[in-house]
């Protein structure tokens, strides 16, 4: 069992967080944010993270659940994911890189910081089906 702490994009984009920043988490905890921007969620190790979100009652962003329209893509800010690569939306270079993961695929092999929603980015907006 993993401990998921997530943080809505929106949050940070509303006001001016920056997306790596690992005390973006703390100012979140301090702004006593809605359970559905901040919070954390237990996932199992038979679950993807986005599966303990819906279990959760949380209503993420996602579509196909194959890892190929890219809706539920989230940035992984401290942790570490295990992840198909078998998918079509996020070249290996990108997971690496930019810290990404599709939450419809990735289980935790760690507890994690983690923010959703990033579909809206800049980098990936044109991308997303």
């Amino acid at each position: 069992m993993a401990t998921v702490e997530y943080l809505n994009y929106d949050v940070l984009e509303n006001r001016g967080w920056e997306l790596h920043d690992r005390s973006t988490f703390q100012k979140a905890a301090r702004a006593e944010l809605d359970r559905t921007d901040h919070g954390t969620v237990e996932v199992s190790t038979d679950e993807s993270i986005l599966e303990a979100a819906e279990r959760a009652g949380l209503e993420w962003s996602s579509k196909c659940l194959k890892g190929r329209c890219g809706r539920c893509v989230a940035v992984v800010v401290d942790g570490d994911v295990r992840m198909d690569t078998d998918q079509e939306f996020l070249t290996p270079a990108e997971v690496d890189a930019a810290d990404y993961c599709l939450t419809c695929l990735a289980t935790p092999a760690s507890d994690l910081k983690l923010v959703y929603g990033v579909e809206t980015h800049e980098a990936l907006t044109h991308r997303v089906k």
